[in-house]
């Protein structure tokens, strides 16, 4: 067995000051109220050659602009490279936008709530390398069962989960967490309020359960969406929440039942195996309007943590592109979905729809997807 891991665990609340103009849909939406906070949570993994830092945020994504200085202050507090800080979201649709430009679309960010990111992460990160002890990690993944979510793009879909556990010596669970790749629109445009959408159910039931913080980490989420949302006439003022509740422990409920089956991980002690970017040239789509042949980085980043790998991807990606990933790693792999920024839609295969009218274009995709599969 390799040298023992520490890992640790933080939060911080990062529910923006209303009114808010929430990010996702076209529609106008203007919240005044909050459902249930926004939260930033971290996981810190520490070995005897080096650390690494996840920090997932319950935000729709975020470009360049908001997760680079989060990450810089994250690896300044940590004495980390920035490559061993990735920042990853969960993609509710029911807070402030953290992409730039979207503002042409009436997403409007709050005044200074990069600046507020940048402190709460920070607060979180150096809470969970204070926390941080020894753990047995454990690793497993295991099929998504049936009636929780649908391929929107009707699409071939064998949805799986994976999940990393950590284990204290004297069998307390520290914190687990489950790569999930559910779109969090369980809530329509019509639910104006902020909220993290199925994700803080899901974490607080499964905290209840099994105990110990948990992550959700997205994954292929991109054609991917709960199986309600497809049902016409969802009244939110009537049951919209009370589905995004429901759904959230479902999926939990799902995640609890697995967990005495995971395997025991020979977890070495993590690297950053990959940090580099790619070149690429935007095509015409809705989303590149105006910039259109300008050349832009892809940042890739990718750690090892024994066998297990866990392999950032740059957008929504579609559940294709995910399974594309796991099967050119070999071992267990978590996929960290919009990480460390957002990029549009991947979509795989590349046809035409609005996914496609969301993306950096037909070539632009292939070199990502060709950068995250060979």
């Amino acid at each position: 067995m390799s040298a023992p891991l520490d890992i640790g665990f933080g939060a911080a609340v990062i529910t923006p000051s209303t009114p808010v103009q929430l990010a996702g849909f076209i529609e106008d939406q203007p919240a005044h109220e909050v459902h249930d906070d926004l939260e930033l949570r971290v996981v810190l993994l520490r070995g005897e050659l080096g650390s690494v830092c996840l920090v997932v945020c319950d935000l729709i994504g975020m470009s360049r602009e908001f997760a680079l200085p989060v990450r810089t202050a994250v690896a300044a507090a940590l004495g980390l490279d920035l490559g061993a800080v990735l920042t990853s979201c969960v993609h509710t649709h029911a807070g402030p936008s953290t992409i730039a430009g979207s503002h042409r679309l009436g997403w409007i960010t709050p005044d200074g709530y990069g600046e507020l990111l940048v402190e709460r992460a920070v607060h979180a990160a150096t809470a969970a390398a204070a926390l941080a002890r020894p753990a047995v990690l454990r690793v497993g993944r295991w099929p998504l069962p049936g009636g929780l979510s649908v391929n929107r793009r009707g699409l071939p879909y064998e949805p799986s989960f994976a999940v990393l556990d950590a284990i204290a010596p004297d069998g307390d669970r520290i914190g687990s967490i489950a790569n999930i790749a559910i779109h969090p629109v369980a809530l329509g445009p019509e639910c104006v309020a902020v909220s993290s959408d199925w994700v803080g159910p899901f974490r607080q039931t499964l905290e209840a359960r099994a105990g110990g913080p948990a992550l959700l980490l997205s994954g292929a989420l991109g054609d991917v969406n709960p199986h309600h949302v497809h049902r016409q006439g969802n009244d939110c003022a009537r049951d919209g929440f009370a589905e995004a509740e429901q759904l959230g422990r479902d999926v939990a409920e799902a995640v609890d039942a697995v967990l005495g089956e995971a395997e025991l991980l020979d977890a070495a002690s993590p690297r950053v195996e990959r940090h580099d970017t790619i070149e690429l040239a935007l095509g015409s789509t809705l989303l590149t309007g105006g910039r259109e042949g300008r050349t832009i980085e892809i940042e890739l980043v990718e750690w090892s943590i024994g066998p297990l790998r866990l392999v950032s991807v740059p957008g929504e990606a579609f559940h294709a592109l995910g399974r594309a990933i796991e099967e050119r790693t070999e071992g267990h792999v978590l996929l960290a979905g919009l990480a460390p920024e957002w990029h549009g839609y991947l979509p795989s295969p590349f046809t035409d729809g609005y996914e496609e009218s969301m993306s950096y274009g037909g070539e632009a995709v292939a070199a990502i997807v060709r950068a995250l599969t060979n």
